[in-house]
């Protein structure tokens, strides 16, 4: 069975070899007909790097044949067989460290990858392009003047080819890659823009006539769009349009002296800054998505904390109404009246806690919020009790609370601004500890933001929040603290700003934070 895989692989790799070799056949220079466009490379490459070297003599044969079928082997046999022995094996040295770099995924799925395929592609290359000139040169095909310009063609050939082909191949290959590039292509947008770059490719090598070299850097404009929309996938079509359209240009001027190095190397630029691009899209949106899901991680660890202290109230209520009940049951004349009452309390108590449990799930599963009016003084006693359980050993630290005026209510979900409220309060008490035992205050205040915003000021007779630390207060994982994650003011803000407010911190000699939320007026 593995013989009858190799040669169905075979059987597949050579022909598509053949044919690219076939297709870039342009140019070519010297009695050997070296070309300046070598995609075939990237499919030997990629094939020994994903099947491994047991595919090292397919490949060698592969060469000799496309050598033999395309340029007709000029140095005959025994110089054919030398070159594709060279070939074949620097192409098998090049996959086997990329074999190992990329381990495990032998896939390129971050700038770390990238950098390491395109530092292997180009310098591998390098040094197989200068083994085969060499073998040529032993043969006296290439004379002493003509061994740098026919290493140079060579060597920008193969690694434009490999460049530009290899990325694509590798992402068909992978199965997460190869489902994105489905998605990209299926998209209007991507459609659009692939119109974009080939009208753009015929203005440089048509429409604007001249020196095509002169206005490849238009080029650039579509395929950074092209980039920045579809990440890697983009990049990946956009670079293959931009190669097919300078092979198709190469071709159809066959008769005239285009620039074709030069084109080459600005084709090699275009690729390396459009994968690169592309790479960083890709991995900025991991990261983006990495990290909402860690705040929202973080926001229900942070959010267990307010909801243990929610639920420990109708559980402390159900202990106490039960010692009722027994109480009652221990009498020889038992209230049927005064029992049922107590068991309707126990009741409602059960049925808070429980919706709070069902609140934390909804929470855990979707994000999902209650909103609910919720009066300012419903808001500033949670502040207090909350001030009083986080501070309760802190003899010298009190808390004082107030409102401007009549506040309407707010339109909010109050278990989620119980947590902001803990994590500024507890910020708070921490700031005023740094103090040692001077006596400390906290103050929470309510008054009108705008017509449809409340603002409640948290402030603290604490030391105060530098410049330097206030630019960087909420971002996620900036925490001096020994302990904490740096993620309290993250998600505090983030909460803030779901609730259409939010969250900032006042220079000023103190602590002081300014958390704005909607009133009903909002909703």
């Amino acid at each position: 069975m593995k013989i009858l895989r190799y040669l169905r692989d075979a059987v597949v790799f050579a022909p598509c070899y053949i044919a690219l070799d076939w297709a870039s056949y342009v140019y070519p220079l010297g009695p050997f007909n070296i070309t300046p466009w070598n995609p075939q490379p990237a499919l030997a490459i990629v094939w020994m790097l994903l099947g491994g070297m047991r595919y090292l003599p397919a490949v060698v044969v592969t060469i000799f044949v496309a050598d033999v079928v395309i340029r007709h082997a000029p140095g005959g046999y025994e110089v054919t067989t030398m070159t594709a022995l060279t070939l074949a094996g620097g192409y098998a040295v090049i996959a086997q460290l990329l074999r190992v770099l990329l381990s495990p995924a032998r896939a390129l799925h971050s700038t770390r990858h990238l950098t390491v395929f395109s530092a292997v592609t180009i310098g591998g290359t390098a040094i197989v392009s200068a083994a085969f000139i060499a073998v040529l040169w032993m043969a006296a095909f290439l004379t002493e003047t003509s061994l740098l310009n026919a290493w140079l063609q060579f060597w920008v050939g193969d690694s434009v080819g490999v460049l530009v082909t290899a990325p694509l191949l590798l992402a068909a290959a992978d199965a997460d890659s190869r489902r994105e590039l489905f998605r990209v292509t299926q998209q209007l947008e991507t459609m659009l823009q692939a119109v974009a770059l080939a009208a753009t490719v015929w203005m440089v090598f048509v429409g604007l006539r001249g020196d095509p070299a002169q206005h490849f850097y238009l080029l650039f404009l579509p395929l950074i769009w092209i980039a920045v929309r579809g990440g890697m996938s983009g990049a990946l079509i956009a670079v293959m349009i931009v190669q097919l359209g300078v092979v198709v240009a190469i071709h159809r001027d066959a008769t005239t002296s285009l620039p074709v190095l030069e084109l080459q190397a600005f084709v090699a630029a275009l690729t390396l800054t459009a994968l690169y691009l592309g790479m960083t899209v890709d991995e900025r949106q991991r990261t983006a998505a990495s990290l909402r899901q860690t705040l929202r991680l973080a926001a229900a660890g942070e959010m267990a904390g307010a909801l243990a202290h929610e639920v420990n109230q109708p559980l402390t209520a159900l202990a106490n109404y039960g010692r009722s009940a027994q109480l009652l049951l221990a009498k020889d004349d038992v209230a049927l009246n005064e029992l049922s009452a107590v068991i309707e309390k126990m009741l409602s108590e059960g049925k808070r806690a429980g919706e709070v449990v069902r609140r934390l799930r909804d929470f855990f599963r979707t994000g999902t919020t209650q909103l609910e009016p919720v009066s300012v003084d419903q808001i500033l006693a949670t502040a207090q009790s909350i001030a009083q359980q986080l501070g309760g050993s802190s003899k010298h630290i009190s808390i004082a609370t107030g409102s401007e005026g009549e506040l309407p209510p707010l339109f909010v979900d109050r278990l989620q601004i119980e947590l902001v409220l803990r994590n500024l309060i507890s910020n708070a008490i921490e700031a005023i500890g740094e103090r040692s035992d001077e006596p400390g205050q906290i103050q929470v205040m309510a008054q009108r933001h705008d017509a449809q915003h409340l603002r409640f000021t948290v402030a603290d007779s604490g030391p105060g929040v530098s410049a330097g630390v206030r630019e960087r207060l909420f971002e996620p994982f900036s925490s001096d603290k020994s302990r904490g994650m740096g993620l309290g003011l993250a998600v505090s803000r983030a909460i803030a700003e779901a609730h259409g407010g939010s969250l900032v911190a006042r220079a000023s000699e103190h602590g002081e934070f300014h958390l704005v939320l909607p009133c009903t007026q909002t909703a």
